[in-house]
């Protein structure tokens, strides 16, 4: 059996359950949150597991961090959700199981699926070997149990938009600077204006000079990946458009970056290739 470590707020323990995802096809995942942001992160290859085989999420709903919308992604990903809420105690683990015929990969350590993955100080064990090594087959047969468990149920709630709300710290901040000046250049050489159009919790609404000479409208850009930008950046200090757009999958990517480049504590460190740098005050 293979033993190692990752950690974050780097880049390893986000691969490795991208990667126990993508190699398997059958995936069960014992976390306690799950938010809209951490999903957006794993979707391609949980969706790649569920169409494999099967994928499944166990989480709860007690504390108040794990939301609809997160569950709602999930179900239209093609996995399948149970809610364990066990009333006298907490259900708090942070497992991520994927097996392809007897190979098997578990990820024991404190991330949920949250931007937590890639924003917080997280670490985890990862063991790689057969499904009957004692450590990995123990692992299976307790998230066996937790998803069979009498308390948990299945996740039947209505569907929501697909998406959570921009954190109430970073909506301010963005009102700020949308009332200071509307207008936004992309970073770098060609820089392009982006009018502010709205700010809500529900997105931010962008008109470019494209859809202006289309008169096509503002387009929204989601809070998601707002959250999970602000998240990143607060959390490592520095952070690049490549690493926005290929690891965190944040579309509009260059906008992102000139609209954070705007709020307090972020300086653009470089423009070729684009760079932000975050510095609490």
């Amino acid at each position: 059996m293979e033993v190692s470590a990752v950690t974050a707020p780097g880049r390893e323990l986000l691969a490795s359950v991208r990667g126990l995802l993508d190699s398997s096809d059958d995936s069960l995942l014992c976390v306690a949150f799950a938010q809209a942001r951490g999903v957006h992160l794993i979707a391609r290859e949980l969706e790649s597991s569920a169409r494999r085989g099967r994928a499944r999420v166990l989480v709860t709903t007690t504390l108040g961090a794990t939301s609809d919308a997160a569950l709602t992604a999930l179900r239209d990903g093609g996995a399948s959700i149970r809610v364990l809420n066990p009333g006298g105690s907490t259900y708090h683990p942070k497992v991520y199981l994927g097996r392809r015929g007897r190979l098997t990969t578990a990820i024991v350590g404190s991330a949920n699926l949250t931007s937590g993955l890639v924003a917080n100080v997280e670490a985890a064990t990862v063991l790689r070997g057969r499904d009957d090594e004692q450590p990995i087959a123990d692992l299976w047969s307790w998230a066996e149990q937790l998803w069979a468990d009498p308390r948990s149920s299945d996740f039947t709630g209505p569907a929501v938009e697909r998406d959570e709300e921009i954190e109430p710290e970073l909506l301010a901040m963005l009102h700020a600077a949308s009332r200071q000046t509307p207008v936004v250049y992309t970073l770098g050489p060609s820089a392009q204006p982006n009018r502010l159009a709205e700010v809500t919790p529900s997105g931010l609404w962008v008109e470019t000079k494209r859809t202006a000479e289309r008169r096509s409208g503002a387009q929204v850009v989601s809070p998601r990946m707002l959250n999970l930008a602000w998240d990143v950046l607060r959390a490592r200090g520095r952070l690049t458009n490549r690493e926005m757009l290929d690891e965190l999958r944040i579309h509009r990517s260059s906008f992102v970056c000139a609209v954070l480049a705007k709020l307090p504590g972020v300086r653009v460190t470089s423009t070729r290739p684009i760079e932000l740098s975050y510095s609490r005050s």
